[in-house]
């Protein structure tokens, strides 16, 4: 047998090899510890994971042993977007197709919390290297209070990625493949709406033209209620840098993203247009 492994450029909470064998290419992930800081549960992903395989959104699983955080998929040819860069035209179409299949395909075990999610990474991240600002608690208060008004108006829970960002999403040219289901369960599609959005929809105008292309118009309601998620998803990213510290792998830069979602949660809760959001997901159009 022809064999060579080559590192891949590994996540936090993970270690990443491609493996070549005979012809074949595949991807070799080896968790690492602490990852349940960060609300990860193997087996979960794991089952999750081979849904979405079988929606067509993810890469094949060949084998797992979760309880060991052990996991080999076919490898993915292509590109990883990146974060912060505007995604316009035929690529946010290939991507729009990808969660799509994903939100329309079988079910997922678990659920997603957006809210729950917050309160638990505000403890993990008490006592971290990095110190929290010092409205942390406030701001999880009102981000809270948004989910809550978005949790109430929401339609049934749809399988969901969660951590829909650049380095989750390649593109090969012809369609978006979405790797990561750490975080994966039964949800609220706007989350990964809005996750995708904070990195890749700088603009009123990205904004409108992401539910475009994912509902055929962008009502205001439902742009309301994206711009509501962002300020979520803005939260949600900012606490996990937060926790993602308190780990053997963490990097240093992470403080440094940390504030900067911070800062982009704070700009969000201030802009006037809020009551305006808030009254536009609770009528009917």
């Amino acid at each position: 047998m022809r064999l060579a492994v080559t590192p891949l450029p590994g996540g936090i909470t993970n270690l990443n090899y491609r493996v070549d064998a005979d012809g074949q290419a595949f991807v070799l992930r080896i968790g690492l510890e602490g990852a349940e800081l960060l609300g990860i549960d193997r087996r979960r992903e794991h089952r999750c994971m081979v849904a979405a395989s079988r929606a067509g959104v993810a890469p094949e699983v060949v084998y797992a042993r979760p309880g060991e955080g052990l996991l080999v998929t076919r490898f993915t040819p292509g590109r990883s977007l990146v974060p912060g860069r505007a995604v316009r035209g035929t690529l946010r179409a290939r991507v729009v197709r990808a969660m799509r299949r994903c939100h329309g395909g079988p079910p997922f075990v678990g659920r997603f919390s957006p809210s729950r999610t917050l309160e638990t990474y505000l403890a993990a991240a008490r006592g971290g290297p990095s110190p929290l600002p010092p409205d942390a608690d406030r701001l999880v208060e009102r981000v809270s209070s948004i989910a809550a008004i978005l949790r109430r108006s929401r339609a049934a829970p749809q399988p969901c990625h969660n951590d829909l960002w650049g380095r989750n999403l390649i593109d090969d040219g012809r369609r978006v493949h979405i790797v990561d289901w750490e975080y994966a369960g039964m949800g609220d599609r706007f989350f990964d709406l809005a996750n995708f959005a904070i990195y890749h929809c700088p603009t009123d105008g990205a904004d409108a033209a992401l539910l475009s292309a994912y509902f055929g118009r962008a009502r205001p309601s439902t742009l309301a209620r994206l711009k509501l998620m962002k300020i979520v998803a803005e939260l949600r990213e900012a606490l996990w840098y937060v926790v993602s510290l308190r780990l053997p792998t963490g990097r240093r830069r992470g403080a440094a993203s940390a504030a900067a979602h911070f800062r982009r949660c704070r700009q969000a809760l201030a802009d006037p247009r809020l009551p305006c959001w808030f009254e536009a997901v609770t009528r009917r159009e």
